[in-house]
């Protein structure tokens, strides 16, 4: 398993960084390539220990009963919401001490990133995790008795929940590709950073009906909450983006 899904992580980031730099300009690709590299590093160590974070807050009570658990990153166990917070807090670093312009960069990447996510989820088949309520659907995935939840192990299919959000980030990957492709000399600064956020924030909030363990506070779905203040602050950067390179035009 750790093999397999490790493999898979292997080359979501290798075929994002080469999707990249297919992105770059090709007469400044020479100047550009060293930083996006770095970028890369910089950014998935972020991601990862973003990521880790939020997932083991996320199941706290069982992480304090075996705190050495915490570094077992290998078994799964990381969210995606801390995985962009952190990739996004390790890329500011990196660029920062670069002197590098931060939103073309966070655009760069954040055409990218469903991309990797659409192939790095397919790590949750071979963990048998990420999955959903029970289903008779044919499509569904068997699971091991051990990995079911307590209340469902008399159920033996369930909704590939990896397979729905692999498929739906590989669409928002094509679309923010062709989007970018068309208008990115033209868009203001940190308009696909808010159309991929603003995206999958979509996609996350309405996957969550179908998850059978979610992270609650009280009745609140966090994961969900986090997804309606993603999109929102999405919007309201779009808007005030483009109203403010219109004024510039004026």
């Amino acid at each position: 398993m750790l093999n397999l899904y490790g493999f898979l992580i292997s080359i979501s980031i290798l075929l994002c960084i080469l999707v990249s730099k297919s992105l770059i300009n090709k007469n400044e690709l020479k100047q550009k390539e060293d930083i996006l590299w770095g970028l890369s590093l910089w950014a998935i160590i972020g991601g990862i220990i973003g990521a880790r974070i939020y997932h083991v807050l996320s199941s706290l009570p069982l992480y304090l009963s075996h705190p050495l658990n915490i570094l077992t990153v290998w078994n799964g166990g990381l969210g995606i919401w801390g995985a962009t917070a952190g990739g996004i807090a390790g890329a500011l670093f990196y660029l920062k001490k670069q002197n590098q312009n931060p939103m073309y960069w966070l655009d760069l990447g954040s055409v990218v990133l469903p991309l990797g996510q659409a192939i790095g989820r397919w790590g949750n088949l071979f963990n048998q995790e990420i999955f959903g309520a029970p289903t008779n659907l044919p499509w569904g995935i068997y699971i091991k008795p051990e990995n079911r939840p307590s209340n469902f192990t008399n159920f033996n299919k369930f909704h590939p929940l990896f397979l729905y959000e692999s498929i739906l980030n590989l669409l928002l990957f094509l679309i923010l590709l062709t989007l970018y492709r068309k208008f990115s000399k033209t868009s203001p600064k940190g308009v696909f950073l808010s159309l991929y956020l603003g995206g999958y924030a979509i996609i996350r909030f309405y996957l969550e009906y179908l998850r059978i363990e979610t992270w609650k506070i009280g009745n609140l779905n966090v994961s969900q909450c986090i997804s309606i203040l993603v999109l929102a602050f999405s919007i309201l950067f779009i808007k005030y983006s483009s109203s403010k390179m219109r004024k510039g035009k004026e």
